[in-house]
C-alpha cells in the first residue's frame, strides 16, 4: 500500500511542511514531527519533520498498537511531558540523556483521529506550559486538517482525457549551482560585459537630449533620487544578475523596448547597473544609459559607475543612434531605499497606459526580489558580528584569531566572487573561512604561542579542524561549511590532514581557504614567523602549486592578486 505522503502527492506534502514550521514560529519548538493517516485501520505516516539530525530522524510509521498512539487516544487532547527521566512511549523520539520536553496532540476531522503532532525542545530550554501553547497548536492542526481536505477533493477529480498529440512544456529553470567552474573562471558569460564610464570633454562629453518621455504615475520626469553613496565597489551575484536577466527579457517581449537598465541603491556598496538588451548596443548608447543615470541619481559620481550589460542576440548588428523615448520607474522599498530602473525606446513613441500597466506587474517582481538580496546580506552581516564577537572571546586562546580569521574571510569572499562561483558558494565560504579556526579554542592556549613545538604537540594542534567540527555540529548551516572547515588543511598531493584527501576529493572552498589562509599568513605574519615580502610569497605560492596547493587555483589566485596590485 502506498504511505500517504505519496498518495497526497509532493506539492501537498510541501504545503504540510511549511504548515509544521509554525511550530518553531509560533511555539517555539526546535523539532517536530507530523503523522497522519488516510483510515482507520492503517498506521499514522510521518508526513513532515525538522529539527531532528539526519542519523536519528523519528519512525516513519506508527503502528495502532505503538504506545504513544495508544497513550494519546486515551488523552484525546494535547499533553506535555516535562521532566528529565526516560519515558518508554518517547524513548525513539530523544536520546536518554536527554531532559524531555514534550507537546503532544492528537487531532480530529468530524470525529474521525486524522493526525499526530509531536513537538519537542522549545527554545531557550523552555518547558512546556499546555495552557499557553495548546491553542496556537489546535490552530496550526485546523489548517493541516484544511489542507488534508484540499488533497481529497484533489484525488477525487476525475483527470482530462490525455490527447496522444499532447507535448509537455518544458521549462529550464536555472540552478543556483549553474556557474562557472572554477577552473574555468576567464570563460565567463561572454554575453555579458563590465565596463566603465568615459567621459569625455567638451561636446564628446554631451549626449542627445531624450524627447518624448512617458512616466509612471508618481514619477515625475525630472525625478532626481537621494539615493545612498558608497565608494566601495559591490557585485551581483549570478543568480541575481540571472533573474534581472530573465525579468529585462520578459519586460522587452511584451513591450518593444531597446533597453532596460537597474540601478540598485545600497549603502554598504556601490554595485553596477545592470543594463540588458535584445542586440549589441553601441558605444554612445551605453554613455546614453550612464548619462540619464547621472540625472536621476545626483549622488552617483561618473567615475564611480559602471555598466554590466547582458545581449540577448550577440551576432545582430549594433543598435546605433540615440534612445529618443525612456520611462523611469522608481522601486520605493519598505526601507526608503529606492531601486531605479531606466526602459529605452529608439523611436520617438510615448509608453500607452496598457504598457505601463504591463511593466509595473513585471516591475513589482523585481522589487520583491531586490528585496530578498537586501534580506540575506543583512542576515549574513548580522551572522558575521556575531562571530567577529566570538573570535575576540577571552576563551579564545589562538593570539589575533579574529584579525587573521576576517582577512582570510574578506580575500576569500573575494576570490570566490572573481571565480563566478554561485551565491550559496560564496556564503559558505565565507562563513567557513572565519570560522575555520574556532577549535583552537579548544586547546591548550600555550600550544598555539610555544615556539618549536614537539612532533606530539604538533599532532594536537592539527586536530583544530576536527575539534571546530564538533565545535559547530549543533549550527543549522543549510550548506556544507563544516565540511569545509574540516579539510581546509588538506593538500592537493594528498600529503595534508585530517583525512588525506587529495585533488578535486577536496571540497572547492577548502581548497580556497588553504591557499588564501597560506597567502595571509605569510602577508601578516604568525606566532612562528615574521611576515614575509610579497616577491617571496608569490614565488612560495607558485611553488605550492599541484603540491599543496590546487594548481588551476594558484594561477587563478595568482591572476587575482596581480589585479589588485601585489607584484
Amino acid at each position: 500500500m502506498l504511505s500517504l505522503s505519496l498518495q497526497m502527492g509532493e506539492a501537498f506534502v510541501r504545503r504540510f511542511s511549511q504548515i509544521l514550521y509554525r511550530c518553531f514560529e509560533e511555539i517555539g519548538s526546535g523539532k517536530a514531527a507530523l503523522y497522519m493517516r488516510g483510515s482507520e485501520v492503517v498506521p499514522f505516516y510521518l508526513i513532515s519533520n525538522y529539527g531532528w539530525p539526519r542519523t536519528s530522524i523519528p519512525p516513519e510509521e506508527l503502528s495502532l498498537e505503538d504506545p504513544l498512539v495508544v497513550w494519546a487516544g486515551r488523552q484525546r487532547r494535547s499533553f506535555v511531558v516535562n521532566q528529565s527521566g526516560p519515558v518508554a512511549e518517547l524513548a525513539k523520539f530523544s536520546l536518554e540523556t536527554e531532559a524531555l520536553r514534550f507537546l503532544i496532540t492528537p487531532f480530529f476531522d468530524r470525529g474521525e483521529w486524522v493526525g499526530l503532532l509531536i513537538q519537542k525542545d522549545r527554545t531557550r530550554g523552555l518547558p512546556y506550559d499546555l495552557e499557553g501553547d495548546e491553542g496556537r497548536t489546535l490552530v496550526i492542526c485546523q489548517e493541516v486538517i484544511e489542507t488534508m481536505r484540499d488533497a481529497r477533493v484533489v484525488r477525487s477529480v476525475s483527470p482530462l482525457p490525455m490527447a496522444e498529440n499532447r507535448v509537455a512544456l518544458e521549462v529550464p529553470v536555472p540552478p543556483s549551482s549553474a556557474m562557472v567552474a572554477a577552473d574555468a573562471p576567464a570563460q565567463a558569460m561572454s554575453s555579458e560585459l563590465l565596463e566603465g564610464f568615459q567621459p569625455g570633454t567638451g561636446e564628446d562629453r554631451s549626449f542627445a537630449p531624450v524627447v518624448g518621455a512617458s512616466v509612471l504615475p508618481d514619477a515625475p520626469a525630472d525625478i532626481a533620487l537621494a539615493m545612498h553613496r558608497s565608494n566601495r565597489p559591490g557585485v551581483f551575484m549570478p543568480e541575481q544578475r540571472t533573474f534581472f536577466w530573465e525579468a529585462a527579457k520578459l519586460l522587452c517581449n511584451l513591450v518593444p523596448m531597446g533597453a532596460v537598465a537597474l540601478w540598485m541603491d545600497e549603502p554598504e556598496e556601490a554595485r553596477p547597473i545592470l543594463a540588458y538588451s535584445q542586440q549589441p548596443l553601441s558605444p554612445d548608447l551605453k554613455q546614453q544609459v550612464l548619462a540619464h543615470f547621472t540625472y536621476h541619481v545626483p549622488n552617483a559620481s561618473e567615475p564611480d559607475l559602471r555598466i554590466l550589460t547582458k545581449v540577448e542576440f550577440l551576432e545582430n548588428e549594433p543598435l546605433t543612434g540615440i534612445f529618443q523615448t525612456y520611462l523611469p520607474v522608481v522601486l520605493t522599498a519598505e526601507d526608503d531605499e529606492q531601486d531605479l530602473l531606466l526602459l529605452f525606446r529608439n523611436e520617438d513613441r510615448p509608453f500607452t497606459e496598457e504598457e505601463q500597466t504591463s511593466i509595473q506587474m513585471v516591475c513589482r517582481l523585481v522589487g520583491f526580489h531586490l528585496q530578498e538580496i537586501r534580506l540575506h546580506e543583512r542576515y549574513h552581516r548580522a551572522f558575521l558580528s556575531v562571530s567577529h564577537k566570538l573570535l575576540a572571546s577571552t576563551e579564545g586562546g589562538a593570539p589575533m584569531l579574529q584579525d587573521h580569521s576576517r582577512a582570510t574571510a574578506k580575500l576569500a569572499q573575494d576570490f570566490a566572487v572573481h571565480l563566478e562561483l554561485s551565491a550559496v558558494d560564496v556564503e559558505a565560504i565565507c562563513i567557513a573561512s572565519i570560522l575555520h579556526d574556532v577549535g583552537t579554542f579548544l586547546l591548550d592556549p600555550n600550544l598555539l604561542t610555544k615556539t618549536g613545538p614537539t612532533d606530539e604537540e604538533m599532532g594536537r594542534i592539527r586536530t583544530h579542524p576536527m575539534l571546530a567540527s564538533t565545535f559547530l555540529q549543533d549550527f543549522r548551516f543549510p550548506f556544507d561549511v563544516l565540511g569545509i572547515i574540516r579539510h581546509h588543511h588538506e593538500r592537493w598531493d594528498g600529503k595534508g590532514y585530517p583525512d588525506g584527501l587529495r585533488g578535486e576529493l577536496i571540497p572547492l572552498g577548502s581548497r580556497i581557504i588553504n591557499l588564501i589562509e597560506a597567502f595571509e599568513v605569510m602577508s601578516e605574519g604568525s606566532a612562528f614567523r615574521g611576515p614575509r615580502p610579497v616577491s617571496e610569497i608569490l614565488s612560495e605560492l607558485r611553488r605550492g602549486a599541484g603540491g599543496q596547493f590546487d594548481p588551476m587555483l594558484t594561477v587563478e589566485f595568482l591572476d587575482f592578486l596581480q589585479a589588485r596590485g601585489y607584484r
